[in-house]
């Protein structure tokens, strides 16, 4: 996102700054928020992920500033106050999730039934429980379409926080379910790293056994991807995102015109689309060096 966000800004000859806290609360957000309107920017781009930020929301917008809503986006909260969002669509990308997790289950095990467990990282986060949301939602339907009867089951996997500690939880429901454990899908960040490294220590083979993927296409995923113990990914396009909010401001500033709803509803990435998700990754990744966003 921040690639995205300053290319454009290049583009147009605008000035770009990032700040950021590494540690997340919404108190943290509120204070970042408050630190950029102090700045007296033109325009801030942020998320809007809890009622908690709208009052730096309000706080900017009263001070003439414009706001950009992206990435996750309380639909509610942004209508309050007159804003449009370019986000994910998490419950979309999330059904896709789901759909993905019952078809490689079947797929695989040859079975119907089964359960199918579903690692949340990140529980409270707007996207992140929508993601769960939609997961299980593209269960469901998909046992509705073809007769299958997975259920479900959704755990805190700390998978943002500390993948050992996840790999750990997974392996405890390997161990606790055994042959009925049809699935494990993940919902973003380390959870997707966590379920390959647990594949790999228990020695179960690529594709075998066990259905398993996740939200998100980092560098590790697509290698789980190609080694086959991963089916799929799912890419939240957020270069896109970037690039898109950078404008919708530059459009609202320079040219009057409104900022319109834009939602992604992720992108299906399977094991034959790994090569060109490198690809362009690597463009992107060598932009960040070249614009000192990312230095390693």
């Amino acid at each position: 996102m921040l690639v995205g966000n300053l290319e454009f800004c290049n583009l147009v000859g605008w000035e770009y700054q990032h700040i950021g806290n590494p540690i997340y609360s919404v108190q943290n957000h509120l204070e970042e928020l408050n630190n950029a309107i102090s700045a007296r920017p033109d325009a801030i781009v942020t998320q809007l992920e809890s009622p908690g930020l709208t009052s730096g929301f309000r706080k900017a917008l009263d001070s003439g500033i414009v706001m950009i809503a992206i990435d996750q986006v309380l639909p509610e909260e942004a209508a309050k106050l007159g804003l449009s969002a370019i986000a994910q669509d998490s419950l979309a990308s999330g059904r896709l999730n789901g759909i993905q997790a019952a078809t490689w289950a079947e797929r695989i095990t040859a079975r119907k039934e089964g359960v199918i467990i579903i690692g949340n990282g990140n529980p409270g986060s707007v996207s992140i429980d929508l993601r769960q949301k939609g997961t299980e939602e593209g269960i469901a339907a998909y046992n509705r379409d073809h007769g299958t009867r997975y259920t479900t089951e959704a755990f805190a996997d700390s998978g943002f926080d500390d993948v050992v500690v996840a790999m750990a939880k997974y392996g405890a429901h390997l161990d606790e379910k055994g042959e009925r454990l049809v699935g494990m899908v993940g919902l973003g960040g380390g959870s997707a790293v966590a379920i390959w490294k647990t594949l790999q220590d228990r020695n179960i083979p690529p594709g075998k056994r066990i259905a398993a993927g996740s939200h998100d296409i980092f560098p590790d995923q697509q290698t789980a991807i190609d080694e086959g113990y991963l089916q799929w990914g799912i890419d939240a396009n957020f270069l896109a995102i970037g690039y898109l909010s950078a404008l919708s401001a530059w459009m609202l500033l320079e040219r009057g015109e409104p900022c319109w709803n834009m939602y992604s509803p992720g992108e299906l990435v399977l094991k034959k689309d790994i090569a060109g998700i490198r690809a362009r990754n690597q463009i992107w990744m060598a932009k960040a060096r070249e614009l000192n966003l990312l230095r390693t």
